[in-house]
């Protein structure tokens, strides 16, 4: 019990209390952003049951489960795509519309606090099936990386709708789930061909990413601006 507070629960919390405390302008409501939080730990039970949906349609294909066009439409649709979704739906759902969510930065902040909600549960779930030994390797940051970039682009969609720029918003609103299912996809995909090609350019493009993102969420605090 001990290892799975210690890997699973106190990684993300930390991480979201420190992207909180980067929110220099107008912090979040403290209970608000607890909210969301654990929405996003409710949005996996979501998650499974559809990705428990796909997995059955999958079915129906009737393609080699080792093969690369089975392992892309697994991977990006029937995991990342649903995950990404599931996380973003508590933001969507119950900050869009309320009124601490006027600034663009702000987007992050709760994107963050779903996604590390979710990473949370998903690391108590894999630590209790497997062992708390896998707790060193959920702390790669995939789930964070990906809910920094879907903040930006939730946050530009806001600003773009108030602007009565529909196109833009609806292109925003796009982008704030295509580009973390990209990522996210093709980090699953990468790890289940079990070849160490695709297992090296997964760890490099990680690496690399949260650099940029943890960059990125510096750069976007100090450049926040009213929505």
């Amino acid at each position: 019990m001990n290892s799975i507070i210690m890997w699973g629960l106190v990684p993300p919390i930390l991480l979201l209390i420190y992207t909180w405390r980067l929110d220099k302008i107008e912090r979040e409501p403290t209970g608000l952003v607890i909210k969301i939080f654990l929405m996003g730990v409710a949005s996996t039970f979501l998650a499974m049951v559809l990705e428990s949906l796909a997995a059955y349609g999958l079915e129906f294909l009737d393609l080699d489960t080792t093969s690369y066009v089975y392992l892309a439409i697994d991977n990006f649709l029937a995991v990342a795509l649903i995950e990404e979704f599931c996380k973003r739906l508590p933001v969507k759902k119950f900050i869009w519309n309320n009124p601490n969510f006027n600034f663009r930065f702000d987007a992050i902040v709760y994107c963050l606090a779903s996604a590390l909600g979710f990473a949370a549960a998903e690391n108590i779930f894999y630590m209790i099936a497997y062992g708390a030994g896998v707790g060193l390797a959920r702390l790669i940051p995939v789930h964070s990386i990906c809910a920094v970039y879907m903040g930006h682009y939730l946050g530009a969609a806001k600003t773009y709708e108030l602007d009565g720029e529909v196109r833009k918003k609806k292109r925003c609103m796009r982008l704030s789930v295509l580009v973390p299912t990209l990522i996210h996809g093709f980090w699953d995909f990468a790890l289940s061909t079990e070849e160490d090609l695709f297992s090296y350019l997964a760890l490099g493009m990680i690496v690399i990413l949260t650099v940029v993102a943890f960059d990125n969420l510096h750069k976007y605090s100090k450049e926040d601006k009213p929505i």
